[in-house]
């Protein structure tokens, strides 16, 4: 059934006042002037319509940070990624795209020796369960690496940014647990015009970069790098930038190499097909990485040109679905990225521990793609924890799990949230293994219910469920 959302008419009238024979407006002017003020004024609002809900409407409009806290910044950068991903979907609903890849070449696929559970520790703490989550709240045992996030480039620079002891803490985990890796990723909130884009223009500039990363890790003793550009050469973006990613990649994996230290080289990507084929140069990027972590989530989230409920993070697409939308799933963007030439052994698969939140045009219409007026009132700015999610249900929302993709979502009165529970965990764990995949990332331990308030006071329920699954206890991170 379509629901179509009616638009109230303006009512207007005819004015019959009597022009005067001398006046100096000539017709053309009369008739010229009101619509250019029509116009103008249709133009602020909806400038200011896009202000108020922090909507990009196109490639050219650059969201600044509207106060001077870093919780701010990040807010700014975790919607910004999923208003990116709505674009692609936006910009691509009427392409002809196969949703169905062609067959794979014909590869036995087998379960890494060595797989990886990559977690995301997240500063300054946002989306936290309660609270601050502490270096010391950490359970190291759960996760192969640690990537704390997000330093920003500046001045061609990576600035830690201004809470450099909490490096210095993560790190000291090791001291019990030796085999635990810890790294830095570099994304922040500056992507757009400068930044990476600034600093990846010149060879000297990624000199600079390059050495300010062999310091820093060597100062925390990290392990290496996660490099989280989102994106090179998208929304209007320099088309020579997919070129330059490549460059500096290159250039990172050889100073690496030379520099006596087993330092680990990652990139976190984008997973909708429309951002791949702009953005990166697939096989020689494979040439120089460890691994991936893709950014399988975010493929659902509201904005005002796609007002329907949809799932965060779906491993199958829904029967629903058509075109380019049927192609934003795990599943799809996993096999896309093999098919573009990267190895599947160096594909680790995000998974999401926080949903999206939407608010229902019609509380009576709580399905797949209902439509939404809004963000729901879980979470901030559509993006809810795990914890927030469990209070939800536990205050009477109703939970559906649905089977097409094998996502959970849950609505109750005008709110409506997809996330992923256990069961929706699990099975993308076993869907890993199946096919072969290095592993998976987790985004992120401070978004998972980290205090244990969901499940009988097991804390990190969902990053638990990856580890006790994908993990063996031989390659759990344990004190030697």
């Amino acid at each position: 059934m379509v629901h179509q959302i009616p638009i109230p008419q303006a009512k207007y009238e005819l004015l019959n006042a009597v022009i005067p024979k001398h006046s100096r407006c000539s017709r053309l002017v009369c008739l010229t002037l009101p619509l250019l003020v029509i116009g103008f004024l249709f133009l602020i609002g909806g400038i200011w319509i896009d202000v108020q809900g922090t909507l990009a409407r196109n490639h050219q409009v650059v969201f600044r940070e509207k106060s001077g806290t870093f919780r701010d910044a990040k807010t700014f950068a975790w919607t910004r990624r999923a208003r990116m991903y709505a674009e692609s979907a936006k910009e691509n609903q009427n392409v002809d795209r196969n949703s169905t890849l062609d067959a794979m070449p014909n590869i036995s696929p087998h379960s890494p020796s060595d797989p990886l559970v990559v977690c995301y520790y997240t500063l300054p703490r946002f989306l936290n369960a309660s609270g601050d989550l502490r270096p010391s709240d950490l359970d190291p045992r759960i996760c192969t690496h640690i990537i704390v996030g997000f330093a920003s480039v500046v001045n061609s620079r990576l600035s830690p940014g201004p809470f450099p002891s909490i490096y210095t803490e993560i790190s000291a985990l090791k001291k019990q647990f030796p085999k635990l890796k810890t790294m830095i990723s570099a994304g922040g909130i500056n992507e757009i015009d400068s930044g990476f884009p600034e600093m990846v223009k010149t060879h000297a500039n990624r000199k600079i970069f390059i050495n300010s990363i062999l310091n820093i890790t060597r100062m925390y003793n990290l392990d290496g790098l996660d490099v989280d550009w989102e994106f090179p050469a998208w929304l209007g973006g320099k088309e020579r930038e997919r070129i330059y990613f490549v460059q500096l990649l290159q250039e990172l994996r050889r100073a690496f190499d030379k520099s006596g230290r087993e330092l680990i080289l990652s990139v976190a990507v984008a997973a909708p097909a429309a951002i791949i084929d702009e953005s990166y140069n697939v096989p020689q990027i494979a040439e120089h990485v460890d691994f991936i972590n893709l950014m399988s989530y975010d493929y659902h989230y509201y904005v005002w040109y796609l007002p329907i409920t949809g799932l965060n993070a779906p491993l199958y697409a829904n029967p629903l679905e058509m075109g380019y939308s049927a192609t934003l799933n795990v599943n799809y963007s996993a096999f896309y990225w093999i098919s573009k030439g990267m190895p599947r052994e160096k594909i680790v698969m995000g998974i999401p521990t926080y949903g999206h939140s939407f608010q229902l045009d019609n509380e009576q219409n709580h399905g797949i793609m209902a439509p939404a007026k809004g963000f729901g009132s879980l979470g901030e700015m559509g993006f809810t924890n795990y914890r927030e999610v469990c209070e939800f249900i536990r205050k009477g929302g109703s939970k559906v799990f649905d089977e097409d993709s094998r996502t959970p979502y849950a609505y109750g009165k005008h709110d409506w949230v997809s996330f992923d529970d256990q069961v929706s965990v699990m099975e993308k764990v076993e869907w890993i293994k199946l096919n072969g995949f290095r592993g998976a990332m987790i985004l992120s331990l401070n978004t998972d219910d980290w205090n244990g308030t969901c499940h009988d006071n097991e804390t990190f329920p969902l990053t638990r469920v990856v580890a006790n699954n994908l993990l063996s206890s031989r390659e759990l991170p344990l004190d030697n």
